[in-house]
């Protein structure tokens, strides 16, 4: 009797698994390395998207630049201000690499059509008059179309007028810009006016 109990025990102890509890652990690694699997790609999707460079969000980073740019415009008599439909340069506050604070500088807007983008270049005041590369650039590409107006108020006849040249010695009352950049297969329409505050 005592032999056939001790039989019995070391039967349980050492039987394998049965084919039903195989399936079981075998779906449970399935759901799991599923669930795995997808965290994993959707944390990867939101990574590039996340660091995927968008033109809206340069070309609205670019704008909140230009304002405050033609915010902080001064008249200076050796840096005039000079406005054309695809370029702008103008005396203005920038921050100067060399002496590490705010200073009077020149700044440049030009647009590069063969290229396509926008170009945005500062010089510090010791800058403006030596052949020193003193020079700090942003660029935004994508960009199909841009152009530059310039508001003036003709007294005479008490009316507005948009120009595409900036002629005069005086600054502008406002600099509107008008651009067309490419997102994808679409082509967006932004626009941006900025008053001068120094502007009479």
């Amino acid at each position: 009797m005592r032999c056939g109990r001790q039989n019995k025990i070391k039967r349980r102890v050492f039987r394998g698994f049965t084919f039903i509890e195989i399936l079981i652990v075998t779906m449970m690694m399935s759901v799991v390395s599923l669930a795995i699997y997808s965290a994993f790609n959707n944390g990867i999707k939101i990574w590039q998207r996340i660091n995927r460079q968008l033109p809206q969000e340069d070309i609205n980073i670019f704008f909140d630049k230009f304002t405050a740019d033609l915010k902080n415009c001064v008249k200076l008599k050796n840096i005039s201000f000079i406005g054309k439909a695809d370029m702008l340069e103008f005396a203005g506050i920038v921050l100067s690499t060399r002496m590490e604070q705010a200073s009077v500088g020149k700044l440049f807007y030009r647009f590069d059509r063969a290229a396509g983008n926008l170009r945005r270049e500062q010089f510090d005041y010791s800058a403006v008059f030596t052949d020193e590369k003193n020079v700090t650039a942003l660029t935004v590409d994508h960009i199909k179309s841009l152009k530059f107006l310039y508001y003036n108020l003709d007294e005479e006849k008490k009316d507005v007028l948009w120009q595409e040249e900036w002629l005069d010695d005086e600054l502008p009352k406002a600099v509107r810009m008008e651009i067309e950049f490419i997102r994808g297969p679409e082509v967006i329409y932004l626009t941006r006016t900025v008053n001068i505050p120094i502007s009479r």
